[in-house]
């Protein structure tokens, strides 16, 4: 069973065989304060319990689809799941990530309030061993790209959406396809501002080799359960990440002290040429187009996608 009617907030969220701790990111949706959403949740391919994860939930706004064919990152899904999507605002939560209950609220006061075509919340990272890093502040209240934001900040029109066009294929890329669709967003003059309230818990891949292999989900039911049951959770969280990143300042060497001026000014230099200093920093490490995603999916633990005959796309290797 669907629900047949036109939601608000249409949410994308692209999987991979994790339906283990797909189940906590669904659940924060459900228990999201505001109801007027749907959740196409789009799998890769998967050939785990995800489909009946997402079917356990008994919910008519949360649907599943599977692809046929297995992309290899974020593009494929998202792409189809915004073909699905009725909804006037376009959301995106990465199958490990937690929403609290109040971000879909929040994202949408700040969209409304301020006319902005995307607007991106703030987010605590989750590091093992506990030194939590804060993601998405810009100083300036607006995206540049000297910095990273990860889509399960996002809030955008539909008609922004619509206007950038597609998320491009990882291969054709120097960065990750959702930070390329941000600065294509950010070069067409998109008004991009950030939300500056905390709602959003993320657990990259990155510091967590073989996240995939090894299906692991202790640190995101512990986190779901805190967020849902411990009262003064976000707070707690947030004074321990305010003292941590207050120690770390104190730490800083004068070499690295340097080198952060010396990154300022490239960027500087940088944006006022129209050059996103973020996708240059990784073209430099990364030469090759999709290098970036490559590195990824190995630390993963996921195969390196083989190119599909006949295409200029890549087809990943079922582990």
């Amino acid at each position: 069973m669907t629900d047949s009617r036109t939601p608000l907030v249409s949410i994308i969220t692209a999987t991979y065989n994790r339906g283990n701790v797909l189940r906590y990111t669904v659940a924060s949706v459900i228990e999201s304060g505001f109801r007027d959403w749907e959740l196409l949740v789009v799998g890769d391919a998967c050939t785990d319990d995800t489909e009946q994860v997402v079917g356990s939930f008994a919910d008519p706004r949360v649907r599943f689809i599977n692809l046929e064919t297995n992309v290899g990152e974020q593009s494929g899904p998202s792409n189809e799941g915004f073909r699905h999507a009725r909804g006037r605002y376009i959301a995106y939560l990465n199958h490990d990530d937690l929403w609290t209950p109040d971000h879909l609220e929040t994202s949408l006061r700040g969209i409304e309030d301020t006319g902005a075509d995307l607007v991106f919340s703030l987010g605590v990272a989750v590091e093992p061993g506990g030194r939590n890093v804060l993601i998405g502040a810009s100083p300036t209240g607006r995206y540049y790209p000297g910095f990273g934001v990860p889509p399960s900040l996002w809030l955008q029109k539909r008609e922004m959406a619509e206007e950038i066009g597609p998320w491009r294929f990882y291969r054709e890329c120097y960065t990750w396809p959702s930070q390329d669709f941000l600065i294509r967003a950010w070069k067409a003059g998109k008004d991009l501002r950030m939300v500056p309230e905390v709602t959003v818990f993320i657990f990259q891949c990155g510091p967590r080799p073989r996240a995939y292999t090894d299906r692991e989900c202790h640190e995101n039911r512990r986190y779901f359960e805190r967020m849902s049951g411990e009262a003064g959770f976000r707070e707690r969280e947030l004074s321990a990440l305010v003292l941590e990143q207050a120690l770390a300042a104190r730490r800083v060497h004068p070499v690295q002290f340097i080198r952060k001026v010396l990154i300022l000014v490239v960027e500087k230099i940088g944006l006022r040429l129209g050059i996103a200093p973020f996708e240059l920093a990784l073209a430099l490490r990364h030469p090759r187009r999709g290098g970036v995603i490559d590195k990824h999916r190995k630390r993963a633990g996921l195969p390196r996608p083989r190119r599909l005959a006949g295409t200029g796309r890549q087809e990943a290797e079922r582990p």
